[in-house]
């Protein structure tokens, strides 16, 4: 036994009876910290193909789930704009999986909903439904226009009271110009009142075609008089931007989980990337109820 200690590794188990590898679970140390903040944007820069502007950072480095492992989030930021990525990396700071660590002895449906925030948020349909679908969504993404179209025409006139549906904003700034302006306002409108969301919600995606960087605001406040709240009150949300620090936890939120395009939906925990087809959404739903088959992955998505 002696001989076996001086490998460094190895401690005597609390029975006394075997040998066992130290495993660490404290905080990394400062050391470790600044290399993994070196190292790993420097692999990215060269890996990723990434242009010259976008800034890579590693941030909120600490210990993972599973002793001997650290957890971390990657951040990939041009001008304005900020995507998450979490990572997985050995303490000593050598090797890095892109992805977190899964806990197979978790739901994954059930973990999903966990991290989904919906206090405060007004569904759409019985709030007492056995099925809960959660969009995180961009109002000037045309897919997700598609799969509003889906959604309301279809999806929630046969399910009826069986389903509910909650809005939560992802809009993709890089490439939809007029999509932030619109989450604002819809955030700005649904502090004044549910009914005025989910009026600045069906707006939006029906009117796509219209809307431009320079006459949202107008447009939105067309809504907000339309359905009687009060216009400046919303102004001076929206002008102040008082609302961003919910915009940005929606965000942060689909970040956590993994949403990475739009639209992305989560029925009972289960995601859907895209603007499925109905039958994929219904088959979604009838599982949820307790039947019907698993739906099918698409890739169609803004």
């Amino acid at each position: 036994m002696k001989r076996a200690v001086g490998c460094c590794l190895f401690v005597l188990a609390v029975a006394g009876s075997a040998c066992q590898p130290v495993q660490e679970s404290g905080p990394p140390s400062e050391t470790v910290v600044k290399q993994i903040e070196q190292r790993v944007p420097e692999y990215f820069k060269k890996t990723a193909d990434l242009p010259a502007t976008v800034v890579i950072k590693v941030v909120d480095v600490k210990p993972a789930l599973v002793p001997n492992l650290l957890s971390a989030t990657l951040e990939l930021t041009q001008g304005t704009q900020t995507q998450r990525y979490p990572i997985t990396l050995t303490r000593d700071g050598r090797y890095v999986i892109q992805g977190p660590m899964a806990d197979l002895s978790v739901d994954p449906y059930k973990a999903n909903m966990d991290k989904i925030t919906l206090k405060d948020l007004p569904p759409r349909g019985n709030e007492n439904a056995g099925v809960t679908i959660v969009a995180y969504s961009d109002f000037q993404c045309p897919f997700c226009a598609k799969a509003y179209s889906t959604i309301e025409d279809q999806l929630l006139k046969e399910y009826g009271d069986k389903v509910r549906l909650y809005f939560k904003n992802f809009p993709l700034s890089n490439i939809h110009p007029w999509a932030e302006s619109a989450a604002l306002a819809s955030i700005c409108a649904r502090q004044q009142s549910p009914q005025g969301f989910w009026k600045m919600y069906d707006f939006f995606f029906l009117n796509q075609k219209d809307i431009t960087p320079a006459n949202v605001k107008e447009k939105a406040e067309g809504v907000i008089r339309d359905a009687g709240l009060d216009v400046a009150k919303f102004d001076d949300c929206f002008d102040n931007k008082t609302a961003m620090g919910t915009l940005k936890a929606e965000m942060d939120e689909a970040t956590s989980l993994n949403v990475r395009s739009t639209p992305t939906f989560f029925v009972n925990g289960r995601k859907l990337q895209g603007a499925v087809p109905y039958d994929q959404f219904k088959a979604a739903v009838d599982a949820a109820l307790g039947g019907g088959a698993a739906p099918t992955a698409t890739t169609a998505a803004g």
